[in-house]
């Protein structure tokens, strides 16, 4: 009954899991493991499948051994690290056809078989995942080439979904007319729903629904939960839109409540069907996403506040409600998800560790800036995705317990932040006794990742730091080079002065 009350929100089959006993019964991980490697194995062989995975199997392999673990009843340690919502959306950059889901099926089958002896355990796995195999098809042609089995089959819907975001309802059409599937992919045309939602255009929404777009069907929306269209548009104050697409049949549910602090009507859901207050989100599939989630990172206390009244639990996933509270500086709100058992210890690292308050109260709680391993570094040295110098954040993390021997990808912060070219950071690593000479896993220091700063980086100013800390010149990496032999050869600007500083 409490599904059929969700089922608009998609999602991708209504029985996406299987006895939860299974895990004991087939023989634990070591049978997971086994069956896993062996399925990836296999797909390594596979010249028509192996185009659609990533480069490298490992963390991969890693990655579905927590997943059929907790999928199967073991320990939830696949949702304690992957906090985003739905396979299908998760799967939307990948080119799945039908032939692609039997072949997938087949080479699980033979993994079970190779794993586990009794044909019935593996019957009752494989009756699961097969429905799920193929609610993940999304294309009924063949790709044109193997690039397009994987990332570049998003580039089909790049243009769209910025007319939609626009409202540029003419040039939309055009660009259907000349390509009308990109209306067939469900999870796509939610997405172009949502951008068109979320900034009122009508006329743009109207023309999605006349060529069949669900009214209803949500789409990870930029807080990372599911939002549905209607849910979007009162979220951004866009009523005429929201009023429209209740004409059109739009449905309010219990999450949109939630989100958007509709206390009212959340009391009227549980008070008419007392499961709502558990339900776990169609939309998310086999990632436990539940009211109270909503209410969380609408950020609307006195809800949760009633939830919790209610006997709503923090679930196997609270954790990102807690850094979803921690990073949005809400004290009260952080206190209430803590007192109820919520889980702080696999926050990681973020802005929560420039608030006093938020991180006294984390870390008495459990929380530790060094995971996952490395993740500090990424996120605070290495100056990816516009990343900025940042020395308070640095110094921040380091407060609250950074390593600064910590490895990310063989290389630890002093590496990043020379190769970024954040002088600030540099200051603060060398300051809190970062070493100055120790080797990535080429034999590098941190003297030879500056010289592979950008042309903005000042790149005087950080080799000055590093020389000035203690930087061996004369370091050779596991090719036999040095810095000093760079100086040579280096082609910038800067060249004399960089020349002139190693010499003095």
């Amino acid at each position: 009954m409490v599904f059929e009350a969700l089922a608009h929100r998609g999602g991708l089959v209504q029985k996406t899991h299987p006895d939860q006993t299974l895990f004991r019964r087939i023989g634990g991980r070591p049978v997971i493991d086994r069956m896993i490697d062996e399925l990836y194995n296999r797909i390594e062989e596979d010249p028509a499948l192996r185009p659609m995975f990533p480069r490298t199997l490992t963390n991969e392999r890693m990655k579905q051994k927590a997943f059929f673990e907790e999928w199967m009843g073991g320990d939830p340690s696949y949702t304690h690290h992957h906090d985003y919502g739905g396979l299908k959306g998760r799967h939307r950059h990948i080119h799945i056809t039908r032939e692609a889901a039997d072949g997938w099926l087949g080479h699980i089958k033979a993994a079970f078989q190779a794993a586990v002896d009794d044909e019935v355990l593996i019957d009752e796995a494989l009756g699961v995942l097969k429905s799920m195999a193929y609610g993940l098809i999304n294309e009924d042609q063949p790709a044109q080439s193997p690039k397009d089995l994987r990332c570049h089959r998003e580039n089909r819907w790049r243009k769209p979904l910025t007319l939609a975001a626009k409202g540029q309802r003419e040039e939309l059409q055009h660009c259907i007319e000349a390509d009308p599937g990109v209306l067939k992919d469900p999870t796509q045309t939610a997405r172009m729903m949502y951008e068109a939602a979320t900034r009122g255009h009508i006329h743009m929404v109207d023309y999605l629904l006349t060529h069949g777009v669900d009214v209803n069907l949500p789409a990870v929306s930029v807080t990372g939960l599911m939002m549905t269209p209607l849910c979007a548009a009162r979220w951004k104050k866009q009523h005429a839109l929201a009023d429209f697409l209740i004409r059109q049949g739009a449905l309010y549910d219990i999450f949109s409540a939630c989100f958007l602090g509709d206390m009212d009507v959340v009391t009227h859901f549980i008070e008419t069907e007392k499961l709502l207050v558990n339900a776990q989100d169609p939309a998310c599939d086999v990632l436990p996403i539940t009211p109270l989630h909503h209410a969380v990172y609408g950020g609307h206390e006195h809800v949760v506040e009633y939830l919790f009244s209610q006997g709503a639990d923090v679930g196997t996933n609270s954790t990102p409600m807690v850094r979803h509270a921690a990073e949005e500086n809400q004290v009260s709100l952080l206190r209430l998800l803590l007192t109820h058992g919520a889980d702080a210890t696999r926050i990681g690292p973020g802005p929560w560790v420039i608030h006093p308050e938020i991180t006294d109260l984390v870390l008495s709680h459990g929380a530790d800036v060094n995971y996952p391993p490395g993740k500090w570094i990424w996120v605070s040295c290495t100056g990816n995705n516009s990343q900025r110098d940042n020395p308070d954040y640095v110094q921040a993390l380091l407060n609250c317990g950074a390593d600064v021997n910590t490895r990310l990808r063989g290389a630890q912060a002093l590496h990043y932040a020379a190769k970024a070219g954040h002088v600030g950071t540099l200051e603060v690593l060398l300051k809190n006794n970062a070493p100055v000479n120790l080797p990535n896993n080429n034999g590098e220091t941190p003297l030879f990742y500056a010289f592979k700063a950008g042309k903005r980086a000042d790149i005087v100013t950080t080799l000055r730091l590093l020389v000035e800390g203690g930087a061996d010149r004369h370091h050779e990496d596991n090719q036999g080079r040095t810095p000093e032999q760079i100086t040579r050869r280096v082609r910038r600007p800067e060249k004399e002065e960089i020349i002139r500083l190693f010499k003095n």
